[in-house]
């Protein structure tokens, strides 16, 4: 058979591909059920294969189309990571493409609650579900990753029901490991000089308009129903304006979670989590930990800076008019702990091989040249063999499925319609500038390069 094929592995080993040799002749092969199994066999080709396939290289190997899989294992599961859920009404914004039908009352529907409530409850991580190579060996899944817990403002995480409950009456406030329960301070109407700024240490609910030169600072989360123009507003919470920013070059909002608005012109807006904004972003500086998302309505991204730590998405980047507009993705570092304890305990094991074959082949020359009966040592050092190869290939298996973790999780920038001339695009150190239209696009990294791909 090693005349007229051979066979190459691919995903993470799952899938077996025949490819035919330059120049084989079909014509002299002699094939039958039985050679092609022992040849399979041979090459340790012991899972997952395609029985159709075999019988159609028999009967009607003309019509085949090389090359093909020949043998098909199952890819690994990863486990999911754990999560808080909340167990009570939590905003979030309406998505539609009519830009007239946006009911951003619902993100009003504050979240309240009594003491001794059971706000949210953690779900664990999973394990995940382990593949199978097409040589029959084990693919270790990755396991989802854990989060820590922990009491928040006015409330108390239950270790044994996995819930969090109130200690107080209030509004509740959602954070990715905690929760806070906070009273509130509520402005009907209008930011004036009747209010004057506001300093309060739970949330914040602002009816009406938040004009220039005003601030406001909270400790819980901050709500806006109408306008904000250059103001300053700052808290550790989230905020939410419903009339949308306009703020003419001036003013600062920072916030340590999530930023939601209809829309964001000329304004500064920092967010330690991540920036959700309906309709448009328009010659302004935007900073998010996490991601930006611009989807809704037109959903334009256009002049100013846009700062990202892991992506962006909107409908359009840049304009018809060129406006200049900078794009950025701060990657992360990557966290190469795993990765090193993985590499040394690879490394372990690959001498405890070599280790064991070198008293194996010690052993069997030994048992040869005395003609002595070792053969049960001889057994028990080829079993040590046989699950210290066993763990290195688990081993080797788990690096890899890091890995390809890893790449799932890089970088990225989704345009779901135009990318204009005239954005600059960077993503860590590397920069690239877009000189043409692209439609529908993905811009990610990829061999040290910034690359564009239609969707």
């Amino acid at each position: 058979m090693d005349q007229w094929f051979n066979i190459n592995t691919k995903d993470e080993e799952t899938k077996a591909i025949l490819f035919k040799k330059e120049n084989a002749d079909f014509a002299e092969l002699d094939i039958t059920l039985d050679k092609l199994t022992k040849w399979l066999k041979e090459k340790n080709i012991l899972h997952g294969i395609r029985t159709e396939v075999l019988y159609q290289l028999i009967q009607n190997i003309e019509n085949i189309h090389f090359p093909v899989v020949i043998a098909q294992g199952i890819l690994p599961v990863n486990g999911t990571s754990a999560e808080l859920i909340p167990l009570i009404g939590q905003e979030t914004a309406i998505a539609s493409d009519n830009n007239d039908k946006i009911d951003f009352k619902r993100l009003f529907t504050i979240p309240t609650v009594t003491s001794g409530q059971l706000i949210a409850r953690k779900k664990n991580a999973t394990e995940g579900k382990p593949g199978i190579s097409v040589y029959g060996k084990p693919i270790p899944a990755q396991k989802g990753k854990e989060i820590r817990i922990k009491n928040g403002e006015n409330t108390v995480f239950n270790t044994e029901d996995l819930g969090i409950y109130a200690t107080v009456d209030g509004e509740v406030s959602f954070q990715a490991h905690y929760v806070n329960v906070y009273p509130v301070y509520k402005v009907n109407g209008d930011l004036s000089l009747k209010t004057d700024h506001i300093n309060f240490v739970g949330n914040v609910h602002v009816t009406g308009n938040v004009p220039s030169g005003f601030k406001i600072q909270a400790m819980g989360d901050v709500r806006i129903e109408g306008l904000v123009e250059a103001a300053e507003i700052s808290t550790p919470g989230s905020i939410v304006i419903a009339g949308g920013v306009l703020g003419r070059g001036n003013g600062l909002i920072r916030c340590g979670g999530n930023f939601t608005s209809l829309y964001v012109t000329q304004g500064v807006i920092i967010a330690g989590e991540s920036i959700t904004v309906a309709q448009s972003i328009l010659y302004s500086h935007c900073e998010a930990g996490n991601k930006i998302t611009c989807l809704t309505g037109k959903g334009n991204v256009s002049g100013g800076t846009i700062k990202a730590g892991n992506q962006i998405s909107a409908n359009e980047i840049g304009n018809e008019t060129y406006s200049k507009t900078f794009i950025y993705i701060d990657q992360k570092e990557i966290n190469n702990e795993p990765f090193i304890e993985l590499e040394l305990k690879i490394n372990e094991a690959e001498k405890t091989l070599d280790k064991l074959q070198r008293l194996k082949d010690a052993m069997v020359r030994q048992t040869a040249q005395e003609k002595a009966s070792s053969q049960s040592t001889i057994n028990r050092i080829e079993i040590s063999l046989n699950q210290t190869a066993e763990q290195l290939s688990l081993l080797k298996c788990e690096k890899n499925n890091l890995i390809t973790q890893k790449q799932e999780e890089s970088s990225q920038i989704i345009v779901k319609g135009t990318l204009y001339p005239n954005v600059e695009i960077g993503i860590g150190k590397y920069k690239r500038k877009v000189q043409s239209p692209f439609q529908s696009a993905k811009v990610f990294m990829k061999e040290k390069e910034i690359v564009i791909h239609s969707l």
